[in-house]
């Protein structure tokens, strides 16, 4: 038992990185509330996912507030292309559903590129917080991404829309997670999308290392 509930035990390592994550969810909750900083937020909750048990982990608070305020116009540029992007496909979507006739079936068109949009939506701001690249290149890497490997792109899609999902399809249901919303959901689901981006990202990081040992 002792062993259990040693500061150095498995289950105290994980007990700390829950709550590691419980506060990095509020942090993000907070930073999103004027709607306009979700991007600015989003790449600063990537940011300390993808840091969690390296080297550069540093102090949680002070690293999240750092990067919202180094990364917020690219980011918040980006989450303004996303929105439109996203809110345009998914609005013809429902439109030319609800159309009678042959006219209809245009819904299938704007369906696929609204899935597009979610797709790439899902690496654009891990690539912010990883790369920092200008807007039209991380976009262009982020649809990249998001077709070249789909399988890991349909899941980590997955976690992003499963609870505005949830409430479009069941909101009584959504109002009765709103606990796993607010504690944990959002960055768990970031830590576990970053898990999933660190194989992808890792040939792509080693060259960025060597080019700046290059320049040294």
């Amino acid at each position: 038992m002792r062993a259990l509930f040693s500061p150095d035990s498995r289950f105290m390592r994980i007990m700390s990185r829950v709550g590691d994550l419980m506060v990095l969810n509020l942090l993000f909750l907070l930073a999103c509330v004027p709607v306009i900083t979700i991007g600015a937020a989003a790449s600063a909750l990537y940011t300390v996912c993808f840091r969690f048990g390296t080297e550069r982990e540093g102090r949680l608070i002070r690293t999240y507030f750092r990067v919202f305020r180094e990364d917020f116009i690219r980011s918040t540029v980006l989450w303004l292309i996303v929105l439109v992007c996203g809110g345009a496909a998914g609005l013809n979507t429902y439109v030319f559903y609800l159309m009678p006739g042959a006219l209809r079936w245009a819904f299938v068109l704007f369906a696929i590129l609204f899935v597009l949009v979610v797709l790439t939506a899902g690496y654009i701001f891990p690539l912010v917080s990883q790369f920092g690249s200008g807007v039209g290149y991380t976009c262009k890497n982020a649809l990249i991404f998001g077709l070249g490997y789909l399988p890991r792109s349909v899941l980590i899609a997955a976690f992003n829309v499963f609870p505005f999902g949830m409430l479009f399809l069941d909101f009584y249901q959504f109002l009765q997670m709103g606990f796993l919303w607010a504690a944990l959901y959002f960055s768990a689901a970031a830590y576990v999308n970053s898990m999933l981006m660190k194989k992808v990202f890792a040939p792509y990081l080693s060259e960025q290392a060597e080019e700046k040992e290059n320049l040294l």
